[in-house]
């Protein structure tokens, strides 16, 4: 196949390579880790997203409330936040972003409050009612409400650099006539959208907390054992293996050994999983 010569000013040529040319063993330059996180509020979420490499930008859908939890004097120096006033911002912020390499990672908080913003600009509302009821929306609405997210979220993920897309958890319901089928639990987005953000992202985690449990030596029939006991306080975790319920993925080798979840999780915790850690 003949190699296609390009000019430069008229002057220099410079020859570009081939599709054969361009054959090479498998591996892939570090554009930055793409993650879906979700989770209930109050689970850890923002915190984490703090832990990624800094500087970091924050484009807020929801509010900013969220941010409280990460207000510190550090991360004021840091972390920068923009609370968007409409979606079509996202093109003008990640034309920046790209433009400037000033930003290490970039956050969505959150994508469920995106496709909000989305809805009301398609309905021009105001505001999105608490409770969504049935024709709101025409169906050709949330037709356009899907792609326009996708569109969106497409941008962030292509940056390169860390992209972090932050949602709301909720349970999908299927097909209960089949014994093979069960609800499971994703991103709080529409189905069609929560379809095309799993395969897109590289990473999916869920954020959870549950109760912290000890080890107490106790006596029973004059013989001692140990039980486990609840102590009262909480860890923030980090769902990473497979589960059959609560969608998450990890694109490493197969084989790969996965913890079931991190406790305490954080950005240096889930580079070493990727990296073949434990």
């Amino acid at each position: 196949m003949p190699k296609i010569v390009k000019q430069t000013n008229g002057k220099k040529q410079v020859k570009s390579k081939s599709v054969i040319d361009r054959i090479s063993p498998i591996g892939f330059d570090s554009d930055g880790i793409k993650i879906n996180l979700y989770g209930r509020s109050g689970t850890g979420k923002t915190t984490l997203w703090a832990t990624f490499p800094k500087p970091i930008l924050c484009l807020v859908c929801s509010g900013g409330g969220e941010l409280r939890s990460v207000d510190t004097p550090a991360n004021r120096k840091t972390i920068k936040q923009v609370v968007l006033q409409n979606s079509l911002e996202i093109e003008e912020i990640t034309d920046h972003v790209e433009g400037s390499s000033k930003y290490a990672t970039v956050i969505l908080d959150h994508a469920s409050g995106l496709q909000d913003m989305v809805l009301k600009e398609l309905l021009n509302l105001n505001e999105i009612p608490e409770q969504l009821s049935w024709g709101l929306a025409t169906q050709q609405q949330y037709g356009q409400l899907a792609l326009q997210v996708k569109t969106h979220l497409r941008r962030l993920l292509n940056l390169s650099c860390n992209v972090v897309i932050v949602a709301q958890e909720r349970e999908f319901n299927v097909d209960t006539t089949s014994e093979l089928l069960m609800p499971y639990v994703a991103s709080a987005l529409s189905p069609s959208i929560t379809g095309w953000l799993n395969p897109a992202c590289d990473y999916i985690c869920q954020t959870f907390i549950r109760e912290t449990i000890t080890e107490k030596e106790i006596k029973i029939g004059g013989k001692t054992t140990k039980q486990k006991v609840k102590t009262g306080g909480v860890e923030y975790c980090l769902r990473t293996a497979p589960d059959p319920i609560f969608t998450t993925k990890f694109r490493v080798p197969k084989g790969t050994k996965l913890p079931s979840y991190i406790v305490d999780p954080s950005f240096t915790k889930i580079e070493n999983l990727i990296k073949g850690g434990n």
